[in-house]
């Protein structure tokens, strides 16, 4: 652990106290601008540094007249922001703010109040749950199933949406920062807090949904895991003289201890913690595929714990395509093993044997082909690596009985690929091969298996490694029936969320945006970027403060006037 870590080794919790929530000891404020820097990267300018600043710094419960004449006196003083654009945009993410925080406060009044989660959100921050819940209720909306309350599709993508009635045009920078502020709120929150639920909820229900559409990845992972591990603790306590609240914290130090050997230990900012995954990483797509060229997403010298990695392989045909490896998050582990002990009912698999309690797919790659036909070159090329390499062992994930390699797609599609495996590997054993068809629309296929890592602590890692292509990433971001974060939804709340034609037709003005934000290679050109509802309540908020100076100066003048007449 670092002298950084070290330093910042103990929190003050809302009492004044200093507490431990039992995730990492940290001062929200200071890791807030932390994670701010780490996951807004290159896309962070003077202004939106100020805007988060200020997100961060300025009092939770200041309103009206008062919050404009804070903002205006921290402009004012401000030495980085040497521009009317950039007072602009500072302006535009903390009016987009607000606006967030407004849609958050009507999606709780939504809620049924007569229930666990509704009575949990309109409990003040500092009071505990279940303790604050009622004198006779000793159950926690964390022990229901789901422990969230279904979102509101429809409003949240209005929210960031630029097109349709009702589209308030949150910016995607807005989005991020309060993302990774957000983050570091639930990592620094006591976990029996009320307003560490509150928080899961906006980060379940608002962040996490766009951060998938826009390709935030990283930032949508942590801010799963987080909510995640959050959940399985409060599971543990909320069933109390139970088994789960037996097994939580053996559970809990089971995933650190996997996860610690193969990514480091948790909320290390040791940028070296990630080596011996980055390594098996490459090891995986070198036997497979041809040689990686990959680099971390986010910078890794700060305290967050899932692995990202861009780049591309050099195919042995000569040819690149794009890839993209992670690592598992603790949160996203933990939730895989409460499934497997059957908490999560509804979607539980039955074990096979001992050995499946631990998922398959604690490396996850994708390589991004150009097309169909590339595709399925690359695939193939990859399965017969598989099956050929000592190095690699095929194993199918939880759940499947002997399907190690996975194909979607056309029946065309599966065909080809049937064809070249075979004429490749005459005797190969298709029984370990599942063929679906998926229509033309949208094509995929995976490996899953154990690759050999040469160290005698850790011997394999467990690995999946999708294939696909943009149209199907596309679909999987933005389509309506297929986009990844409400096919998730869906399997969570069934029929209580859904989806309009209108909110799927903003979903690609949603992602079509993210083009634009993400490729602004210059700061001039990103401090620039509001969206036309952001320009508008930056207009009224610079017409309520110009009123709001001519009051106080002709408060003054009158106070000057006085003055002098009384000499």
């Amino acid at each position: 652990m670092t002298d950084n870590t070290q330093n910042s080794a103990k929190m003050i919790d809302n009492s004044g106290n200093f507490s431990r929530r039992g995730e990492i000891f940290y001062h929200s404020e200071a890791l807030s601008k932390e994670l701010v820097e780490t996951f807004g990267g290159h896309h962070m300018t003077p202004a939106r540094r100020s805007a988060a600043r200020l997100i961060i710094e300025m009092p939770t419960d200041i309103e009206g007249n008062e919050r404009i004449d804070y903002i205006t006196s921290a402009l004012d003083n401000n030495e980085t922001i040497v521009s009317e654009t950039q007072r602009d945009v500072v302006i535009g993410i903390l009016e987009d703010y607000e606006v967030l925080q407004g849609l958050f406060e009507s999606y709780i009044e939504g809620v049924d109040e007569t229930t666990l989660q509704g009575k949990a959100l309109r409990l003040e921050d500092g009071q505990q749950i279940p303790g604050d819940l009622g004198e006779d209720n000793t159950q926690s909306p964390w022990s229901e199933n789901p422990p969230i309350p279904a979102p509101r599709i429809d409003d949240l993508i209005k929210a960031f949406s630029t097109k349709g009635e009702g589209a308030q045009g949150v910016g995607l920078e807005t989005a991020m920062i309060v993302g990774a502020v957000t983050l570091a709120k639930l990592k620094t929150t006591p976990y029996h807090d009320a307003a560490v639920y509150k928080q899961a909820v906006f980060a379940k229900n608002f962040l996490i949904p766009v951060c998938s559409i826009v390709g935030l990845d990283n930032l949508e992972s942590e801010l799963n895991d987080e909510v995640d591990i959050i959940t399985g603790r409060n599971i543990g306590d909320g069933m109390d003289g139970s088994d789960l609240s037996n097994d939580i914290d053996p559970l809990i130090d089971e995933v650190d201890r996997v996860e610690s050997l193969h990514f480091g230990p948790k909320d290390s900012v040791d940028p070296e913690r990630f080596n011996f995954a980055m390594n098996n990483i490459n090891q995986i797509f070198s036997r497979l595929l041809g040689k990686p060229d990959l680099r971390p997403a986010v910078e890794t010298t700060s305290p967050h714990n899932t692995l990202f990695e861009v780049g591309t392989v050099t195919l042995q045909s000569g040819s690149k395509v794009e890839a993209r490896a992670r690592g598992k998050g603790r949160g996203s582990y933990l939730k895989k093993l409460l499934r497997r002990i059957g908490y999560y009912e509804p979607h539980s698999q039955p074990l096979k044997d001992e050995g499946e309690l631990h998922p398959i797919d604690l490396y996850g790659m994708v390589v991004i082909a150009e097309d169909d036909t590339q595709m399925a070159d690359a695939y193939v090329e990859a399965v017969v690596n598989a099956l050929n390499d000592e190095n690699i062992t095929p194993y199918p994930s939880p759940g499947r009985d002997n399907e190690c390699f996975v194909i979607k797609g056309s029946p065309e599609f599966q065909e080809n690929i049937r064809r070249a495996v075979l004429e490749r590997i005459p005797d190969a054993d298709m029984e370990l091969f599942s063929f679906k068809d998926s229509g033309r629309d949208f094509t995929d296929a995976k490996i899953t298996g154990f690759s050999e890592t040469g160290d005698k602590r850790v011997p394999f890692a467990p690995f999946e490694m999708q294939f696909s292509t943009p149209d199907a990433r596309l679909v999987a971001r933005t389509g309506k029936k297929a986009a990844h974060f409400f096919f998730k939804l869906r399997k969570v709340y069934g029929d209580l969320v859904s989806m309009t034609d209108e909110t799927a037709d903003a979903i690609i003005d949603i992602w079509q945006r993210k083009q634009d934000y993400f490729t602004s290679p210059e700061d001039g050109s990103k401090e620039d970027h509001l969206t036309n509802q952001s320009r508008e309540r930056v207009v009224h908020f610079k017409e309520k403060a110009l009123d709001r100076r001519k009051s106080l100066l002709k408060r003054v003048r009158e106070m000057a006037r006085r003055a002098l007449n009384g000499i």
